[in-house]
C-alpha cells in the first residue's frame, strides 16, 4: 500500500484527502495532510491522521511514497522540487505553475529525479474527450478545417471572489477565468488537436471587482486550420462546447455527451464529383452517431469527481511503471497557452509560440506589482 500525504486540504484538497481515506484510491491510503492555515488542519482531524503545518517537516517525520499538492498556484513547483529531489512520487493540481518558465525548471527537476511526476487533469479521463482525441489522432475525421472551443458555464458570482483575496489577482492566483477555470479546456484542445503556432488574444473584466479578467477572445492559429476560444465567468446559463470540423466529418462535444458525424466520402471527393452547385446528395452521405458519458459514470463522479480517477491512474502507474494518462511534464503545455493569451492581450500582439519564458515571468511580476500598488493582493 502506497503511503500518500495530501499538501493543501482547502476546497480540492480535502477532496483528495478524503478519497484516500475512504479507501476509494486502489492500492493507496491517507498517511497525513499539511496546511498552514490552522483551521484546515483542524477540520482534517476527523480524517484521523497526522496534519502537518510545515511540509518539510511532514517528510522528515512521515515516510512517504507521493504527496498530493494542492495548494495556491505559486507554491506548486517550490513544494514539488521538494519531493521530487527526495525521489518521492509527486501529483500536483493544476495549472501546474503560473509560468512557463518555472514550470520548465520543474520539469527538468523531475526528469532528472526519475521519480513520478503527474498532474490533476481529470477532464482526461471523460470518455467522451477520450473519443474525439481518437477519432482525430486515427484521422478519421480527415484534415482538420476549423475548430471552435466555448466555455462559459463557470459561473463565479462576486461573492466567489471575495471568499478569499488571492482569487482572481496577478499576484495571488496568477490570472483569473483563464489560469482557474479554463485550464483543463485547454489542456484538452492541445491534447486533442496538437499545440499551435501563435495566438491572438483579448481579455477583459465583466461586472466584477476583481484585477484580472473573467472574459476571454483568442483565436489560436494552427498550420492548416485555426481554433477561437472564447470564456467567460459571468454567462448564465453558460455553455461548454468544443465542436471541430474535418474534411471527412464533424464532432459537437459537451462535457457528457458527443454527436460525430462521419462523410462517407472526404470534402474532396464530393467536390471532384459533383454536377450541381450545392454538390450531389448522394456523394454527401454521413453516419452520425452519439458517445455519451454515461449515468454510472456521473453518478459516481458526483459522490468522489473526477479527481479521484486521476488518483487511482497515479497509484495504479506507480505500481506497475505504466505511462499516465495526464503526465506532470504535459502540464506546461496549457500553461503556454495561458500566458501566451496573457502576453498578447498585455501586448495587443499576437505571440507565436513557444513563448519566452523569462519575458513573461517578467511582465506577470510588474502586473503583480501594479496590483498591489492599487491596493490589490
Amino acid at each position: 500500500m502506497r503511503k500518500i500525504a495530501v499538501i493543501g486540504v482547502g476546497r480540492m484538497g480535502s477532496k483528495h484527502a478524503a478519497n484516500l481515506a475512504a479507501g476509494r484510491v486502489k492500492g493507496a491510503f491517507l498517511a497525513c495532510v499539511c496546511d498552514t492555515d490552522k483551521a484546515a488542519r483542524k477540520r482534517a482531524e476527523r480524517l484521523k491522521v497526522p496534519a502537518y503545518e510545515d511540509y518539510k517537516e511532514m517528510a522528515e517525520a512521515e515516510k512517504l511514497d507521493a504527496v498530493v499538492v494542492a495548494t495556491p498556484h505559486y507554491s506548486h513547483v517550490e513544494i514539488a522540487k521538494f519531493f521530487l529531489l527526495r525521489g518521492i512520487a509527486v501529483l500536483t493540481e493544476k495549472p501546474v505553475s503560473v509560468t512557463v518558465e518555472w514550470a520548465q525548471e520543474l520539469n527538468e527537476v523531475a526528469k532528472n529525479s526519475g521519480a513520478l511526476f503527474g498532474i490533476m487533469y481529470n477532464q482526461r479521463t471523460n470518455r467522451v474527450y477520450a473519443r474525439v482525441r481518437e477519432l482525430v489522432k486515427t484521422g478519421k475525421l480527415g484534415a482538420i478545417r476549423r475548430a471552435s472551443v466555448t466555455v462559459t458555464d463557470w459561473y463565479r458570482s462576486q461573492v466567489y471572489y471575495d471568499m478569499g483575496n488571492w482569487r482572481a489577482s496577478w499576484s495571488g492566483e496568477g490570472g483569473g477565468t483563464l489560469i482557474n477555470q479554463c485550464v483543463h479546456q485547454l489542456d484538452l484542445m492541445q491534447w486533442i488537436l496538437g499545440m499551435p503556432e501563435s495566438v491572438q488574444a483579448s481579455c477583459r473584466t465583466v461586472n466584477r471587482k476583481i484585477s484580472t479578467e473573467n472574459e476571454v477572445l483568442a483565436n489560436f492559429a494552427y498550420k492548416d486550420f485555426n481554433v477561437v476560444f472564447t470564456a467567460s465567468a459571468h454567462e448564465v446559463p453558460g455553455v461548454n462546447m468544443t465542436e471541430i470540423a474535418g474534411d471527412r466529418g464533424l464532432i459537437r462535444a459537451g462535457k457528457f455527451k458527443a454527436k460525430i458525424y462521419l462523410l462517407e466520402n472526404d470534402e474532396a471527393q464530393i467536390n471532384a464529383k459533383s454536377t450541381r452547385d450545392y454538390g450531389n446528395k448522394r456523394d454527401k452521405k454521413y453516419k452520425k452517431y452519439t458517445v455519451r458519458y454515461g449515468l454510472i459514470n456521473l453518478i459516481r463522479d458526483g459522490l468522489y469527481g473526477q479527481q479521484c480517477n486521476i488518483l487511482n491512474d497515479f497509484v495504479h502507474c506507480m505500481n506497475t511503471g505504466e505511462r499516465l494518462l495526464a503526465p506532470g511534464e504535459e502540464g506546461i503545455n496549457g500553461l503556454m497557452l495561458i500566458n501566451a493569451v496573457y502576453a498578447s492581450d498585455w501586448s495587443g500582439k499576437k505571440m507565436t509560440l513557444p513563448i519566452d519564458g523569462k519575458a513573461y515571468t517578467a511582465a506577470l511580476r510588474a502586473h503583480a506589482a501594479e496590483e498591489k500598488n492599487k491596493g490589490g493582493c
